[in-house]
C-alpha cells in the first residue's frame, strides 16, 4: 500500500519523500513515481508479488479517478455560477416585487403599487406616499378594494401634477378614516439597475436599496 511504499523509499534514502519533505497531499504523478521507484530498486531477489502490485495499481486508478472527478465537479461549479451571473445580469431594467413599502420612480413612468388584503376590506381608503426626506408628496385616494391581490397605478405625479424626480419612495395604505388595515400585506416595487457579485452572494440594486434574491416575489418586464 501506499504507506508502506513511502517507509520503504525513505528506507532506500530516496530524498524526496523523507517524512520531514514530504508533500501534505500526493497527486497521482507523485503515486507513480513512487511506484516506478519501488520497482526500480526492489530486491531481485525477492521481487514484488504480482497481488501487491496489482493492488497497488488500483489504487493509482482509484486516486486517478477521484481526480478526474474532483476537476468536473470543480467545472461543473464554475460553469453553473457562471450561468447563473448571466441570469441575473439580465434582471438589469427589469421590475422586481419583494415585502416591502417603497417603489422606485424614473422620473418619467407611472408604477403599480402592489398590496394584498383579507376578508375584511375596508369601504374605503388612501396612499399616502412620501420622498426619502419623509415628506409627503402624494396621495391617492382608493374607492375600491379586493380580496388578494391589488395594484394601484401612481403616475410618478406630486398632488401638484408634476413629475417627481427619479428615486424610492416610500407609500402608506390607511382606511378612509385614518385606520390601520387589518390583513394589509404591502410590496415594494423595485427598477433594478445595478448587480452586485460580493463573493459567493448576489445583490440586486435598485439606486440606493439592497435586493436579496430570496426575497424576489415576481419579476416584471418594461421600465
Amino acid at each position: 500500500m501506499l504507506t508502506d511504499t513511502t517507509t520503504y523509499l525513505n528506507g532506500l534514502g530516496y530524498e524526496p519523500y523523507k517524512a520531514s519533505e514530504q508533500k501534505k497531499d500526493l497527486g497521482k504523478d507523485d503515486f507513480l513515481n513512487l511506484l516506478v521507484t519501488q520497482m526500480t530498486n526492489q530486491n531481485p531477489l525477492e521481487p514484488m508479488g504480482d497481488t501487491e502490485f496489482l493492488a497497488q495499481m488500483a489504487q493509482f486508478s482509484s486516486l486517478e479517478q477521484m481526480q478526474n472527478i474532483a476537476s468536473g465537479m470543480e467545472l461543473l461549479a464554475l460553469t453553473q455560477t457562471a450561468a447563473t451571473n448571466s441570469q441575473m445580469v439580465d434582471l438589469i431594467g427589469k421590475r422586481v416585487l419583494i415585502p416591502g413599502n417603497e417603489v422606485s420612480l424614473d422620473g418619467e413612468n407611472p408604477v403599480d403599487i402592489t398590496f394584498s388584503l383579507g376578508d375584511k376590506l375596508p369601504a374605503s381608503g388612501k396612499i399616502e406616499i412620501k420622498n426619502s426626506d419623509g415628506e409627503l408628496v402624494r396621495t391617492i385616494p382608493v374607492e375600491h378594494f379586493d380580496n388578494g391581490k391589488n395594484k394601484i397605478v401612481f403616475d410618478g405625479k406630486d398632488d401638484a401634477g408634476v413629475l417627481l424626480e427619479k428615486g424610492n419612495y416610500s407609500y402608506k395604505l390607511v382606511s378612509g378614516d385614518d385606520s390601520e388595515i387589518e390583513g394589509l400585506t404591502t410590496y415594494s416595487n423595485f427598477y433594478v439597475d445595478a448587480v452586485s457579485f460580493e463573493g459567493t452572494s448576489i445583490l440586486l440594486k435598485s439606486d440606493t436599496a439592497i435586493i436579496n434574491l430570496s426575497d424576489i416575489h415576481e419579476v416584471i418586464g418594461g421600465n
